[in-house]
């Protein structure tokens, strides 16, 4: 097996999973709940992974993801912000304080 995707957002990992898998190619997502361990261990080793299970299927998984985000660019993140909670500086991709858990605040 062959880690071909990670990303911090799981909606993320589990949509090229689909694509993926609609084309025939078999798929494994791991660290699904990883999120729960989130701060025992580095956040960037609990982030959602997206592995195909044969080896010949790495090229092509990569290139219809690469192919996927080129002719699909996300949305550019919001402003950076500040948590009202806990006072800590947070990029703007990000829902919630990486540090305390306080959702954003309400885009207005």
């Amino acid at each position: 097996m062959i880690k071909v995707y990670e990303n911090i957002d799981f909606s993320r990992v589990g949509h090229f999973q689909s694509i993926l898998e609609s084309r025939g190619i078999k798929t494994e997502i791991r660290n699904e709940g990883g999120s729960g361990v989130a701060g025992e261990v580095p956040f960037t080793q609990v982030y959602p992974e997206l592995w195909v299970f044969s080896n010949a299927d790495e090229k092509p998984a990569r290139e219809i993801i690469a192919r996927y985000r080129r002719e699909n660019p996300a949305e550019p993140p919001g402003p950076a912000w500040t948590c009202a909670n806990c006072g800590e500086s947070v990029d703007g991709e990000f829902a919630e304080c990486w540090n305390c858990s306080q959702p954003a605040p309400e885009a207005g």
